[in-house]
């Protein structure tokens, strides 16, 4: 039984500062990555207990770059690959579990954005996240979600999908952690997964959007970027609006890529100067150029907590 671990960074059980998950902050390095790889290796370790023979590590943090787990760590049958989640049903995936799952954009709590701070989406009227996007393309079984207490309530067509809470709070800048210390988080994810996979066969198989219509709203749009959106596919649906006609989900490859390029369109050129190859090369960089960033990351977070919808 071969299992994705589709992984993600904003509600991983013991981040609760958002410069932990932000590459041009030094917490990133000192903590953040760490506390990713725990969670990640508990619930691989707990897949494996319950019957997956092959778990595959996805890092759906900032696209992997750099790459946020440590996979040394990962247990025996558990190892990292860089597939596109739109590539998962030529692989022969059985199911995927969600692992840091933060609230979309729109949401008071930590964090919240939707692939990119400044982009809104919408299927068919309803605001949806990463959690729908993946799992989507994946056409799989979704054997439950480990993240942010908001993101199970605001989880749409996916309600009722197992869920395990393992971080609170509506400050958009800092998270609660449920659980008392690393031990307990650990304990708590490795059971839940297990439990998930001994269930499999009862495991939702979320329906994959047919003729849909795939909408996107960008914060502070330009006119190259719009440009860009329509070579993609997109029409305009109003001021704030574009929008496509997709006849199966995997039509959104690319309309959703150029949506996340044009959200990210303000952080281009400052990130293109980070290198994040490794800890020693951070912290040789000019930090007032880092703090820049960070500021601007910080700020950006926070208006993605307002309503979108």
């Amino acid at each position: 039984m071969r299992v994705v671990l589709s992984a993600d960074m904003e509600a991983i059980s013991g981040i609760t500062d958002v410069r932990q998950i932000l590459g041009s902050c030094a917490e990133y390095w000192e903590s953040g990555r760490q506390h990713m790889t725990d969670d990640v290796v508990a619930a691989a370790a707990g897949l494996l207990e319950g019957g997956a023979t092959e778990v595959v590590v996805l890092d759906n943090h900032g696209a992997g770059a750099p790459w946020n787990i440590f996979r040394e760590q990962l247990p025996e049958g558990a190892r990292g690959e860089g597939w596109n989640v739109f590539d998962l049903p030529g692989h022969e995936v059985d199911a995927m579990l969600q692992v840091g799952y933060h609230p979309r954009a729109g949401v008071p709590a930590f964090a919240p954005h939707s692939y990119i701070p400044g982009l809104h989406l919408f299927l068919d009227g309803e605001v949806i996240g990463e959690s729908h996007g993946r799992i989507w393309a994946a056409g799989t079984r979704l054997l439950g979600i480990v993240g942010h207490a908001a993101h199970q309530r605001t989880l749409g067509s996916l309600a009722g999908t197992p869920f395990l809470v393992v971080q609170d709070g509506e400050d958009p800048h800092h998270a609660v952690s449920r659980h008392g210390d690393a031990e307990a988080a650990g304990d708590a994810i490795r059971e839940f997964a297990r439990e998930s996979a001994e269930g499999i066969a009862d495991a939702p198989r979320p329906a994959v959007p047919q003729a849909a219509l795939f909408e996107a709203a960008i914060d502070d749009l330009n006119d190259e970027q719009a440009a860009n959106m329509t070579a993609a596919g997109w029409a305009r649906a109003g001021d704030d609006r574009h929008a496509i006609e997709l006849t199966h989900w995997a039509d959104a490859r690319e309309p959703l890529a150029a949506a996340m390029g044009a959200a990210m369109a303000p952080f281009l050129e400052p990130w293109s100067h980070l290198d994040l190859s490794s800890s020693e090369a951070f912290v040789a960089q000019d930090q007032d150029r880092l703090n820049d960033l960070t500021a601007m990351f910080v700020t950006w977070i926070g208006r993605m907590a307002g309503d979108s919808s």
